[in-house]
């Protein structure tokens, strides 16, 4: 923070750290502390998170990286790896979720700003970002990268002990989930790679009372491909329909040419893809959250909404797969897998 006393960001951390807070993601605690030249937000990383996600840098490197290429992005005002924390400029505003609730239409101005994003990332320079891990796949190949997202899933399906290997069984999540899509993968066009967000959803964007919007949490940001970028975010925002086609073409038009070949056909397997890991890592998540509970209203809930991913996931997973089960069908698997003595 410029100027003044130099801040104490250890400091911070400690402060942050005894509080509880209700922003809280799957892989940070985010705590607001007031400094004496204003707020800032305290990230600390959740040690107990099990990867469900892909990454590509380490969030902080990335941030700095990204200072003067995305004015979105929040500031990166400090970074420890021991305590592991860092502390961002504070994002004044409130939450898009907040303003518009999942299935509500999005107000235009977040439409314009995401719009934006999508211009913006498409064309950040490679140069301009940290270099990615040997293995990682070379520019333009969508399949491999495409191979990378579905080896996730299956080591998320075979991840976990006999208990969540019953309920996957129970609830008919086939033993590999990816096998419909992987002859699908070698067929994806191939397009230069481009910075992806990667987790772009109505509570990791901010409006200001100006109506500028900030996009906050670049832990799962990637290099791939840019088709990925958009179906991930359709996927994630419970749109409406009129929302998603307003998306679809900002992202169509925000694309350069060489990043648009072939991607209608290629969106749809990545929908397909992401329909599917949903159904691998919520049957874990909801599964947890359900024997978690005693509120049998919270349970139905709970549920209902397991069951609404497994039938989105069905229609990709082979016809032999096993009835689909009903949302009182899910709970009683629940108690018996997760629940047994």
């Amino acid at each position: 923070m410029a100027g003044g006393v130099a801040v104490d960001f250890l400091e911070l951390y400690e402060q942050a750290a005894t509080r509880r807070t209700d922003l809280a993601g799957f892989y940070n605690r985010n705590v607001r502390v007031e400094t004496d030249k204003g707020p800032v937000l305290v990230r600390i990383r959740s040690a107990a998170s099990e990867p469900m996600d892909l990454a590509c840098w380490s969030e902080a490197e990335l941030l700095a990286a990204l200072d003067g290429h995305v004015p979105a992005a929040p500031g990166l005002l400090h970074a420890a790896r021991n305590p592991d924390f860092q502390v961002h400029e504070y994002v004044p505003g409130r939450r898009v979720d907040e303003l518009a609730p999942d299935g509500q239409p999005l107000p235009e101005a977040v439409l314009k700003a995401i719009e934006g994003l999508f211009r913006t990332l498409l064309r950040v320079p490679a140069a301009a970002l940290p270099p990615t891990a040997a293995d990682w796949p070379q520019d333009g190949d969508t399949p491999g990268f495409a191979g990378m997202l579905l080896a996730l899933v299956r080591e998320i399906r075979h991840r976990g002990d006999a208990a969540v290997h019953d309920l996957y069984e129970a609830l008919g999540v086939p033993d590999d989930p990816c096998r419909a899509f992987a002859a699908r993968a070698h067929q994806l066009a191939r397009r230069p790679f481009r910075l992806l967000h990667g987790d772009i959803h109505r509570k990791n964007m901010i409006m200001n009372g100006d109506g500028r919007v900030s996009f906050l949490d670049w832990e799962l940001a990637l290099w791939g491909d840019p088709v990925y970028d958009l179906a991930d975010h359709l996927h994630k925002m419970s749109c409406t329909p009129g929302d998603r086609r307003t998306l679809t073409e900002a992202w169509e038009r925000s694309a350069p040419e060489e990043c648009r070949d072939g991607w209608r056909a290629d969106l749809d397997f990545y929908l397909g893809y992401e329909a599917m890991k949903s159904v691998v890592v919520d049957t874990v998540r909801w599964g947890r959250r359900i024997a978690g509970t005693d509120d049998a209203d919270e349970r139905s809930r709970l549920s209902l909404e397991l069951a609404g991913k497994l039938a989105a996931a069905r229609p990709h997973w082979n016809a032999d797969a096993p009835t689909l089960k009903e949302p009182r069908e899910i709970e009683a698997a629940v108690v018996r897998c997760l629940m047994r003595s």
